[in-house]
């Protein structure tokens, strides 16, 4: 704004601006100017979903959302996701990361119709929907018996044999 120059306004209302941008052309001593501002577009709000569901990735949010709703947008949980120990992390007002782990389970199957675990996202939340723990188990053993040991084993035995 000649020829005050620019001015931060995150986390200001439309008044407060008005106030500032006001405020500093009279202290310039421009006095009969009033500027009133005008919001044309807001910032979008994102959301991120990994883990378990089918398409991981940056959601937007386009209205109040819920945990499951976001859940819907990611395509649901895929087979082997543990909807028991759901997990949203998010920022306070000071920065400290806070983690709430939600149970899912019984509104998803439908059998509990009020759930009590649902809750609202923010812009900038990640909701993370880690495996059973029988698929840890499974994944386990690939790694270490499939991959590993006995992926390995068969080139020892067969360079032994010679």
């Amino acid at each position: 704004l000649p020829p005050i120059g620019s001015i931060r306004v995150v986390g200001m209302t439309l008044e407060e601006i008005k106030r500032e941008v006001n405020l500093r052309y009279r202290n310039l001593e421009y006095w009969g100017l009033d500027v009133e501002p005008r919001l044309i577009k807001q910032a979008p709000h994102f959301i991120y979903v990994t883990g378990e569901v089918r398409k991981p990735g940056r959601i937007e949010l386009n209205g109040p959302t819920t945990v499951t709703q976001a859940l819907a947008m990611a395509e649901g949980i895929q087979v082997g996701g543990n909807m028991r120990q759901i997990v949203v992390f998010r920022r306070a007002e000071d920065w400290r990361l806070m983690a709430t782990m939600l149970d899912l389970r019984a509104e998803l199957l439908g059998k509990r119709p009020n759930p009590a675990d649902e809750i609202w996202v923010r812009d900038n939340d990640l909701i993370i929907v880690p495996p059973q723990p029988i698929k840890v188990f499974d994944n386990w053993v690939k790694l270490v018996f499939t991959d590993g040991i006995y992926g390995v084993a068969p080139a020892i035995l067969f360079s032994e044999g010679n």
